[in-house]
């Protein structure tokens, strides 16, 4: 700030003139920058881009629904393999106890042995018999609509379809296409498969699929066996 009654300094202003542009005689005159045109993309371009960008993404979404689908491929497959496990492991678990009685001893002794000793299978179903078994004795597990029944008899039944009430074995979601129980011996192969009262190992093959709208879940089936040996030959102790 200056004080009250001082002169104030003004700089002279500078005036460009033509002289200043153009130069003194002699010298190069001064250029001025020129500015340039932008240019932009033209629609050819942009739209070949985006077709290129359609390209890429209908790729990557195609590889991620491949990968979900493969995913739910293999989870319906190991849920398949557990519900099948499951069914063998509770046919397997009550056929063991076939033939069991409550004093073998005095079933030994009987005149006609043990009551229980017959075991009969056409290769599509299985009857037995044992002590204690609810809603039996006598014991009938069988296929028919795509799932496995057991159904209980208070008498040694005539067929597999006794008329009684069954249980299903297994989950609705699993639809079971074949059911087998095998003698381990033959007619040939001592003991004879025939002799219902001697044959002990049986085995056991089971086929399914899931119920599922999805065809390439529901077309996934599973075929898993197992070995079952009966404690007691139904002759003797």
């Amino acid at each position: 700030m200056h004080a009250l009654g001082q002169a104030h300094h003004v700089e002279p202003a500078v005036v460009l003139t033509s002289t200043h542009v153009r130069g003194t005689r002699g010298q190069r005159p001064l250029a001025l920058p020129m500015k340039r045109d932008a240019r932009g993309f033209t629609l050819i371009e942009m739209m070949v881009a985006l077709a290129l960008g359609l390209i890429v993404m209908t790729a990557v979404l195609a590889l991620v629904l491949s990968i979900i689908r493969s995913n739910r491929q293999t989870l319906q497959a190991t849920r398949l393999n557990q519900e099948l496990r499951a069914t063998l492991a509770v046919i397997a678990s009550d056929l063991r106890r076939a033939r069991a009685v409550d004093d073998p001893l005095t079933a030994a002794l009987l005149v006609g042995g043990n009551p229980y000793s017959a075991m009969t299978t056409n290769g599509t179903c299985i009857v037995y018999a044992y002590d204690g078994a609810v809603d039996g004795p006598w014991h009938i597990v069988r296929l028919a609509s795509g799932r496995i029944l057991l159904e209980g008899s208070a008498t040694r039944p005539a067929n597999c379809t006794p008329g009684g009430t069954p249980t299903q074995i297994g989950s609705n979601q699993v639809e079971i296409t074949a059911l087998t129980f095998t003698p381990a011996t033959t007619s040939s192969v001592p003991p004879l498969a025939t002799d219902e009262t001697v044959v002990r190992q049986f085995d056991i093959t089971i086929t399914g699929h899931l119920v599922d709208g999805d065809a390439s879940v529901s077309g996934i089936n599973r075929t898993m066996s197992q070995t079952v040996y009966v404690r007691s030959v139904g002759t003797g102790i």
